[in-house]
C-alpha cells in the first residue's frame, strides 16, 4: 500500500475512534483510564509492524501537549493494560452492542487463535500438538467470538485457554494473575464458554453460533470428536448452533433413516454421508477470502448424539441433523458439521459455515494488523486488556473503511454495513 493511501487511511481511522472510544469506554470510571484506552487503541492503528507498548508511548508522547518523556508515558500505559482493574467485559459488551447495530450479522462464529511464544513466561504458553500444525508448537492458544456476515465480521470476546501446568502450580498461577476460579477447559469447553460468555447477559440478539476449531476453515479436519462435547454444552445451554465435527465422530441414526450396508444405529460421520450421498444437492457461495463464485456439493440427514455425556444432558433427545460438504462429486465429504438448525435449507447452512473463512480473512487483513498476537506483557488481565483493545482497533478500521467507501451515505445516516442477502435462500 502506497504512503498516500495509507495516511488517509489512517486519518480516518482517528476520526472514527474518537467517535467510538467514549461509547466503548464509557464503563471505565476515571477520565484518565479512558485517556488512555483511547490512546492505546490509536497507537493500535498507527504505528508501524509489531505493536510493543514503547512505540504507542512514542507515538502517544508525539501527540501530548506536556510533552511528558516516553519512558514516563511507556510505564503509564504498560500499567494501564498489566496491572489497573478496570473490567475488560464491559468493554467488550459495549463494543459487542454498537458492532451488532452496525454489521447487522448473521452468526456468531468461534475460531481458535495461536499465538507463538519464543519464551515460556507469558501467562498459559505451553508446548502443544495442535490439530494440522505438525510438530508441537510453543505457544498461548486462544478462541475467539466474532459477529459475523457474508462482508464483514469483528472479534468481541477472547478466552485464553490456560494449560493443566498452569493451573496446578501456585507460583505460575500467582506471577500469571490467574483467576483463583479459572477453570480447567479443553479446547471443546474453551470455544463453548466464549459463547456463553457472549449470551449471558450482553444484550445481544442470538444468532447461530458456527464453531469450527480446525486451523483452517477451509481444509482440514477437526480432530476426531472434538467437537461433541461443544455440541453437548451449547445444546443445554439452548444456544443455536452449527459445529465441525471430525469424519470419524459417531452420531446415532433415527430408526426410520434405512442406511443401506449398516445394521447399527450409531454410525460414523463419513459412513453415514457416504450412505446417502445421493441426496446430495449443488449449491453456490461467495468465497469472503476471494470473492469467487464457488460450489460445493450439499447432503444433510437427521441424526442424534449418543454416549453417556449426552445421555444425562438429554441433549440426545433433541433433534439435530448432519452436514456433509463434497468440494469435488467424487470420493468422501471434505467437512461435516451437526446443527440443531433442522428446517433450515442446505444452501443457508452452508453458507454460515462459509463464515469462519470471513472471519479467517479479517483475521489476517485486520486484527493481526492492529497487533492482536503482539502483547509482550505476561499477566492474564494484561492479555485480556490487550486483545480487548484490539478488538476496538478491528472494529475502527472496520467502520473507518465502510466510511471510506460510502462517505456521502454515512454523514446523513448511522453506519450500516450492508447484511447478508444469501442466506434469504436456500
Amino acid at each position: 500500500m502506497n504512503a498516500r493511501v495509507s495516511t488517509v487511511r489512517d486519518l480516518g481511522s482517528e476520526a472514527v475512534a474518537r467517535e467510538l472510544c467514549p461509547t466503548v469506554f464509557a464503563s471505565l470510571r476515571r477520565s484518565d483510564q479512558r485517556r488512555k484506552a483511547e490512546q492505546y487503541v490509536l497507537g493500535l492503528l498507527t504505528v508501524p509492524g509489531r505493536k510493543s507498548i514503547r512505540k504507542i508511548a512514542a507515538r502517544t508522547r508525539g501527540d501530548a501537549d506536556d510533552h511528558p518523556s516516553t519512558a514516563a508515558v511507556e510505564q503509564s500505559l504498560q500499567h494501564f493494560v498489566s496491572c489497573s482493574t478496570w473490567p475488560w467485559s464491559d468493554v467488550r459488551a459495549a463494543l459487542a452492542r454498537h458492532m451488532e447495530s452496525a454489521l447487522r450479522p448473521t452468526a456468531w462464529v468461534v475460531r481458535p487463535l495461536v499465538i507463538p511464544k519464543a519464551g515460556s513466561h507469558s501467562v498459559g504458553v505451553a508446548r502443544r500438538a495442535l490439530p494440522g500444525l505438525g510438530s508441537p508448537v510453543n505457544c498461548q492458544e486462544a478462541h475467539g467470538l466474532w459477529l459475523a456476515n457474508e462482508v464483514a465480521s469483528t472479534p468481541v470476546n477472547w478466552r485464553l485457554r490456560i494449560p493443566v501446568e498452569w493451573l496446578d502450580s501456585p507460583t505460575r498461577r500467582r506471577e500469571g494473575g490467574i483467576p483463583d476460579d479459572e477453570p480447567r477447559l479443553t479446547p471443546d469447553g474453551a470455544a463453548a464458554n466464549t459463547a456463553l460468555e457472549v449470551a449471558a447477559g450482553w444484550g445481544l440478539t442470538r444468532r447461530p453460533i458456527v464453531l469450527d476449531l480446525s486451523p483452517d476453515g477451509a481444509a482440514g479436519a477437526a480432530p476426531e470428536g472434538a467437537s461433541t462435547a461443544a455440541v453437548t454444552v451449547l445444546s443445554a445451554a439452548g444456544l443455536p448452533f452449527v459445529v465441525r465435527i471430525g469424519a470419524d465422530t459417531d452420531v446415532g441414526t433415527p430408526a426410520d433413516i434405512a442406511l443401506s450396508g449398516y445394521r447399527r444405529r450409531t454410525v460414523a460421520a463419513h459412513h453415514v454421508m457416504s450412505a446417502v450421498h445421493r441426496l446430495r444437492r449443488a449449491v453456490e457461495w461467495t468465497d469472503p477470502a476471494s470473492g469467487l463464485v464457488r460450489t460445493s456439493l450439499v447432503a444433510k440427514v437427521p441424526v442424534n448424539l449418543t454416549g453417556g455425556a449426552v445421555r444425562r444432558t438429554g441433549v440426545g433427545e433433541r433433534p439435530l441433523v448432519l452436514v456433509g460438504e463434497w468440494d469435488k462429486a467424487g470420493g468422501r465429504p471434505s467437512r461435516f458439521w451437526l446443527t440443531d438448525l433442522v428446517d433450515a435449507p442446505s444452501g443457508v447452512l452452508l453458507r454460515l459455515t462459509k463464515l469462519t473463512r470471513r472471519v479467517d480473512r479479517d483475521l489476517v487483513d485486520i486484527t493481526d494488523e492492529v497487533g492482536v498476537r503482539d502483547f509482550e506483557g505476561r499477566t492474564y488481565p494484561g492479555w485480556h486488556r490487550h486483545t480487548t483493545l484490539t478488538s476496538v482497533a478491528h472494529a475502527v478500521r472496520l467502520l473507518a473503511t465502510a466510511h471510506a467507501l460510502h462517505p456521502a451515505a454515512a454523514a446523513r445516516v448511522p453506519l450500516r454495513l450492508p447484511a447478508t442477502a444469501a442466506l434469504r435462500t436456500g
